[in-house]
């Protein structure tokens, strides 16, 4: 009877404790709850348009036509430019790295499949991954249907950001290198074949479905350093 009484005592003093310090109560229920990661939801960002080409002004470029964006946790989201994904044509598989696997600025760490054609994609950033995107699993095709929204690649937390970002291009040094890639373009295909491009020396939509394997696989290893 005595240990009964004690141990109602005991317990009324707990309640009564943490009725006076909730701040007790609240942390002992939070760690007793799993935390739940979740990825960011980005606002799109604002279509600005060079030799073409959607180029958003937020994100910085790497010469092998990738983009970062710097988060406002730190970490950095990366994708394909709108010129890589009109090069390569409509994906219908990516290869991501592994989370946790280290990336680095410059190396072929994406692969993105077409059909029976692969390409490799440079990463614009060192960094660790820390994401990536779980809707390419079952939809690929929105690394080229919405390079810079729904078909990032991965997200990484990077090191060294500044010395980073001062390799890659961004405003109008951005905008330049897009022109001169253009005229590359242009240039390579009519040396190929006239029947991708259109009056002007435009390139026709989907164009690199015109190309045979063997061209196709030269353009992107030379314009995208693959």
């Amino acid at each position: 009877m005595t240990v009964i009484l004690v141990l109602a005592v005991f317990a009324l003093f707990i309640a009564i404790d943490l009725i006076r310090n909730p701040s007790i109560r609240r942390d002992r229920i939070v760690t007793e709850v799993p935390a739940i990661d979740s990825i960011p939801f980005l606002a799109p960002l604002a279509p600005v348009w060079v030799a073409g080409y959607q180029m958003p002004e937020e994100l910085h470029y790497h010469r092998g036509h990738t983009w970062a964006h710097v988060l406002p946790n730190g970490h950095a989201r990366i994708g394909l430019d709108d010129f890589a994904r009109q090069l390569v044509g409509r994906a219908t598989a990516v290869k991501l790295p592994e989370m946790g696997a280290h990336v680095h600025q410059g190396a072929g760490t994406f692969g993105i499949e077409v059909g029976n054609r692969a390409v490799s994609l440079l990463s614009p950033l060192d960094g660790h991954v820390v994401a990536v995107n779980p809707a390419l699993a079952q939809s690929p095709t929105l690394a080229s249907d919405d390079p810079y929204g729904r078909g990032w690649l991965v997200e990484i937390r990077p090191s060294g950001l500044r010395r980073g970002l001062n390799n890659l291009l961004s405003g109008g040094l951005a905008q330049r290198f897009m022109e001169h890639t253009r005229q590359q373009l242009e240039h390579g295909l009519m040396a190929l074949s006239g029947s991708v491009l259109q009056d002007g020396g435009v390139p026709i939509a989907d164009f690199a479905r015109e190309l045979s394997d063997e061209d196709w696989q030269r353009l992107t290893h030379e314009l995208l350093l693959a």
